[in-house]
């Protein structure tokens, strides 16, 4: 006669625990990854604005503006990489204040 109780083996048990955690994890990894794109592309656009500003008040030249622009399209068309586009973004953005402090 069957015994109505199997147990189940403890390898199938920990594979299964292990594949739910590696899951999980992939879930979050996907989830960090879209709202880091998220807010680059939030962050570049207010960036790009701020430019657009500053070239109508004439803040920048011409060629600052096309340098800054430039660049800032470079970390949006490369927003799939690791950390390296936030860098780039900060330095748009570094530079940007440093030409307002020589024109204020």
């Amino acid at each position: 006669q069957p015994h109505p109780f199997i147990m189940t083996h403890p390898i199938i048990i920990i594979s299964s625990f292990l594949t739910t955690i590696r899951s999980t994890w992939e879930l979050s990894h996907i989830v960090r990854k879209r709202r880091a794109t998220k807010a680059l592309k939030t962050e570049a656009k207010s960036t790009y604005k701020i430019l657009q500003r500053a070239y109508r008040r004439g803040l920048l030249l011409e060629r600052e503006f096309d340098n800054l622009f430039e660049r800032l399209m470079r970390v949006e068309a490369h927003n799939n990489r690791k950390c390296s586009h936030y860098i780039a973004l900060r330095e748009v953005q570094t530079d940007f204040q440093a030409i307002l402090a020589k024109v204020v």
